[in-house]
């Protein structure tokens, strides 16, 4: 029950995903494989739903009539494709366990080999077999009626595979035929060796590569990462509290400002850190807005001492938790980790002070944008104006009109 239970769950996340990706979902391996799996196992579900039922009703007739041959072939027939079906689907459970171990060179050994070779590896089998199989009925042809091993069709297969693995009987072979057994033997073999160089070029490839996916790796870089930015937490609360470290009953933002300035800080975390104590807005930090700072620094310094001593003894208590310096990997060091976190922390903060301030300027230059179209119309009403006049001058237009075109533009002037 519990299986057609998980069975069914990965179904609905299978049609998710699919509905999601669409034709997509189809270029990964691994989505196909899953596909086979889930079919292969519904199939089996389905089989021993039916082999239970027939059962049932085979057994509930031979006890009505016990003198009657009980006949179970054609159920020990089916009972063994069933059989055949959950081992092959069980073959394929266990491939996909190369999807989750392949952190490092030993475990990607196989998946590369493979994933280096999926578009080419239609045309390399049909290739193979045509070779293999030529060689099989060569080798039929030849020392059918005289060697055992190859006397069927199917003999001859399952004795070359025997050759791939170095059981051989070579004697016979060159008693059968001594011209066309030996020639048989070295070309086939010659073909085996060139796969087998193939193979092992790309496995030595493989041990050349830099152990890029060391899963103990990923986890000192966690742990390195996270213990760097809490500890960076720790020194921006040490700063703030040397900036208040003055002992004055009043402390003006200018002062704090140019203080933590030169400690490295960003004007927004200034500014943020500041208006969070400054109840009045005033941009003075009186004694109580002071107090009410250090006391909130001093809480979260005791949280984050905290936060460091648990996150170093959960590190130490793992057998991965070694220093980085003494890791045999081609990673950096713990000091330079250290100093690029700090860049980028601090590359990050300038960002964001740099983009504030890039928005503080449009706005400006909005605000000069309206007050040129703003400018533009003045001008063009006080065109109007003297056209009007000059006009009036030389009595192209009444009296009348031109002062209707200076009341209009004094209705228009803007505020």
């Amino acid at each position: 029950m519990m299986f057609c239970v998980f069975i069914f769950y990965y179904m609905v996340e299978e049609i998710l995903e699919i509905r999601i990706h669409k034709l997509s979902y189809f270029t990964c391996v691994w989505n196909i494989l899953d596909i086979v799996v889930i079919m292969l196992a519904i199939v089996a579900i389905i089989f021993n739903v039916f082999r239970t039922m027939k059962v049932n009703a085979l057994l509930g007739k031979l006890l009505k009539q016990p003198d009657i041959y009980a006949d179970f072939e054609f159920l020990s027939f089916w009972q063994m494709q069933y059989n055949n079906l959950n081992a092959l689907n069980l073959f394929f459970a266990w491939i996909k366990i190369f999807k989750y171990i392949s952190f490092n060179k030993t475990m990607a050994q196989l998946s590369s080999t493979l994933a280096r070779c999926a578009m080419d590896i239609l045309g390399f089998a049909i290739m193979f077999f045509i070779v293999f199989f030529a060689y099989a009925q060569l080798g039929y042809l030849l020392f059918g009626t005289e060697v055992e091993s190859f006397s069927t069709f199917v003999k001859c297969i399952f004795t070359q595979f025997r050759i791939i693995l170095g059981d051989f009987d070579y004697d016979t072979i060159n008693k059968a035929n001594r011209i066309l057994g030996p020639l048989y033997f070295v070309t086939y073999n010659m073909f085996l060796a060139i796969i087998n160089d193939t193979y092992s070029e790309v496995k030595a490839e493989l041990s050349s590569q830099e152990d890029e996916f060391q899963f103990s790796d990923i986890i000192k870089q966690g742990y390195m990462k996270t213990m760097m930015k809490l500890k960076l937490k720790n020194e921006k609360i040490s700063d703030v509290q040397k900036a208040l470290g003055s002992g004055s009953n009043e402390l003006e933002y200018e002062d704090f400002k140019k203080t933590l300035r030169q400690m490295g800080h960003s004007d927004h975390e200034i500014s943020e850190a500041f208006a969070k104590f400054d109840y009045d807005g005033n941009l003075i930090l009186d004694k109580v807005e002071q107090n009410r700072m250090i006391s909130d620094l001093e809480e979260k310094k005791i949280s984050l001492s905290a936060e460091i001593e648990n996150l170093g003894k959960d590190y130490s208590n793992n057998t991965l938790g070694k220093p980085m310096e003494n890791s045999n990997s081609n990673g950096v060091s713990q000091t330079e980790f250290e100093m690029l976190v700090r860049r980028v922390v601090q590359l990050e903060q300038s960002i964001g002070s740099i983009v504030s301030k890039i928005d503080a300027v449009a706005m400006k230059l909005d605000t000069l944008y309206e007050s040129k179209i703003k400018r533009k119309d003045q001008v063009g009403r006080m065109w109007n104006i003297n056209e009007s006049s000059r006009y009036l001058k030389t009595g192209l237009i009444t009296f009348d009109q031109g002062l209707k075109v200076k009341l209009r533009f004094l209705c228009e002037k803007p505020e």
